[in-house]
């Protein structure tokens, strides 16, 4: 006996099905060995590249060691001090190059020698040190003995065999992943071939299973029809020669008739001439086989309606025999968006005249709104500048000045502070509040920007600071500013102390200023002070601090100097620079007492102490003149 068609349908659906279920098995086998061998390749690929970063590194800090042992015993051997230079430049990079080794190798088998490393770095280092501490203080035999000893030569030697152990194992790393992938390349191109098998064999199947499905078809155009009149939507078939084919039950509640009785009319019957006419150009292109979308407005029964449009051509064996319409009445959200654009321009034409940078910024940092505040600031085009990265419209390194504040924000914290920005070459003191736009989810989609300009109030608050600080006479620093700047300058000595720098500090004042006074009155006595400022600035370094203490008693501290000798020759120079200054005609003379000092390691108020004995020396010893007193000696000199 036959078996019935409905059976045997089943049957050979449910066959397929099968076969479809394990093909898809089979594939999504091989795509996750393709993923694991590709997550495997990935792998060595990254670390062949720290291998490539780590020797070099390596490679650098056995350089940055050999130049600053070169430049040591150049210096121990002939007493040039030029050797020191590559020898400073070295040691300024050893630290450095050292951390970029030991953070770039993140292998845990090396970390035992890595330490090592570090350890033998820092005792070349203290050894280099130690010699030219010794070779400075005049112990120049005693340095040569310990660069030529046996310690440090083990120690350089130890050191290259480290360095060395440690490139040979990760260059025959490196050829060990170049090996592996080499072999791995022919398994990878045999699992993509067996891919590609299998996506073919998923397409021949899929292709029997629409086959299978046809006969469905007209059922499930009757379907089809009863979901078509109850769309809420306009759909509709016409013809190559512009009839109406199918129309929906809402073509016929519109136009008021049956669709029925519709069937066979043209668009101009349908619509009207002057109606078809804004369509026309969107016929004549879905008839030349392309599908357009589009918004177009209908007056029925005196009432303006609008509706969104879709022409889909209907392609019968390589050429246009019709096409589909399908019309949304979007009358409502026009409305709606007409009100919204109406707030809109009210809000921009608020935003525009508000002195206030304001901008919204996506998730992804693109800008996404910005009122005309940016053509002012920036001299940008706020149109122009919308849906661009950030760092496009406003540069890198403004965004940069500002990323840790965005990190924050767009992690869904509101965040405000201030910053200063140069914008169209004026300086501009801002205060910045970004606001994180959270969605119902709890998710940042971006965030609110504003930005005043508090430029004016920060100059009225570095003015007064100015008053607070400096002396309105002379313009020069006051007391409560040079004791904090003697302060700083001994804790920056404490460091350079290291390098035999010296500082020195020069307490001055006017010979006999109270008779200028008493003889010339108080405001010849006025220009004398300015004028003698004006000397004493221009006698030293821009880099060293000047200040009027009280009356005529003024400071300079001179940082950074190569020896004391250097403060005397410029006390020397300031004394001759105020003997042939005579402000308003006035012959005058200066008194100065030098303290100096070769380390840090002195009381701010101890050196203040000593500079002021020093200048009652001078004045002792006949004024116009200096003594120089070094910490805590006291050589002195006129």
């Amino acid at each position: 006996m036959r078996p019935s068609a409905e059976p045997l349908h089943r049957s050979s659906l449910g066959r397929g099905v099968g076969l479809l279920i394990a093909a898809l098995l089979a594939m999504a086998v091989i795509v996750a060995l393709l993923a694991w061998r590709a997550r495997t390749t990935l792998d060595d690929l990254r670390r062949a590249d720290r291998i490539n970063t780590v020797v070099p590194a390596m490679t650098l800090l056995m350089e940055d060691l050999l130049n600053a042992e070169t430049g040591q015993r150049g210096y121990l051997l002939t007493q040039r001090a030029g050797y020191l230079q590559p020898y400073r430049d070295a040691v300024r990079n050893l630290d450095r190059r050292l951390e970029e080794l030991l953070a770039r190798d993140d292998d845990p088998a090396h970390l035992p020698k890595l330490a090592r490393i570090r350890e033998l770095v820092q005792l070349k280092m203290t050894e280099m040190n130690q010699t030219i501490r010794l070779h400075d203080s005049g112990r120049h035999e005693e340095a040569l003995e310990l660069v030529l000893g046996d310690q440090g030569l083990h120690h350089m030697d130890e050191l290259r065999d480290l360095l060395g152990e440690l490139t040979s194992s990760l260059r025959a790393e490196r050829a060990a992943i170049s090996e592996r992938l080499a072999s791995e390349a022919g398994k990878t191109e045999f699992l993509l071939l067996a891919g590609l098998a299998m996506l073919a064999l998923f397409a021949v199947m899929s292709t029997s299973q629409v086959l299978l499905r046809s006969r469905d078809l007209l059922r499930a155009q009757k379907r089809l029809r009863g979901i078509a009149d109850n769309v809420p939507a306009l759909i509709s078939h016409f013809d190559g020669n512009g009839q109406l084919r199918f129309a929906n039950a809402a073509v016929g509640r519109v136009l008021h008739a049956d669709p029925a009785s519709l069937l066979g009319k043209t668009l101009d019957e349908l619509r009207g001439v002057e109606g078809v006419e804004t369509l026309r150009p969107f016929i004549e292109r879905v008839m030349n086989g392309e599908a357009v979308a589009f918004d177009a407005e209908q007056v029925i029964d005196g009432e303006t309606l609008h509706f969104h449009q879709s022409f889909v051509p209907e392609l019968a064996r390589g050429r246009v025999a019709g096409f589909y319409a399908c019309s949304m009445d979007i009358t409502e959200r026009k409305r709606a968006e007409a009100a919204v654009a109406a707030s809109e321009r009210r809000m921009k034409a608020i935003t525009d005249n508000l002195p206030v940078f304001i901008t919204y910024i996506d998730a992804d940092r693109k800008l996404r709104y910005t009122n005309e505040t940016m053509r002012t600031w920036f001299g940008l085009d706020p149109q122009a500048a919308l849906g661009l990265h950030i760092d496009e419209v406003f540069g890198v390194a403004s965004t940069s000045q500002r990323s840790a504040q965005l990190a924050l924000a767009l992690g869904g914290e509101r965040v405000e502070f201030e910053l200063t920005s140069t914008l169209l070459g004026k300086q501009r003191h801002l205060r910045a509040i970004y606001v994180p736009d959270v969605g119902p989810d709890g998710r940042v989609a971006g965030i609110f920007t504003l930005s005043i300009d508090i430029t004016v109030m920060k100059q009225a608050e570095a003015q007064l600071a100015r008053l607070a600080s400096s002396d309105a006479l002379t313009g020069l620093p006051n007391r409560r500013e040079f004791d904090q700047a003697l302060v700083s300058a001994l804790a920056r000595q404490r460091r350079q102390a290291r390098e035999g720098r010296v500082l020195a500090l020069l307490f001055l004042d006017i010979d006999h200023f109270k008779a200028i006074n008493d003889t010339h009155g108080h405001g010849v006595g006025d220009t004398v002070l300015r004028d003698f400022a004006t000397v004493l600035r221009r006698a030293v370094r821009g880099s060293d601090h000047v200040a009027r203490i009280s009356g005529d008693e003024f400071v300079a501290v001179l940082e950074g100097l190569h020896r004391p000798e250097e403060a005397e020759q410029v006390a020397a120079k300031i004394v001759d620079a105020i003997r042939a200054a005579q402000p308003a005609g006035v012959a005058i003379t200066a008194s100065i007492g030098i303290a100096s000092v070769a380390d840090g390691e002195v009381p701010a108020t101890d050196l203040i102490e000593l500079a002021d004995r020093a200048l009652y020396q001078a004045k002792h010893q006949g004024r116009d003149g200096w003594v120089a007193v070094r910490w805590p000696g006291s050589d002195q000199r006129r």
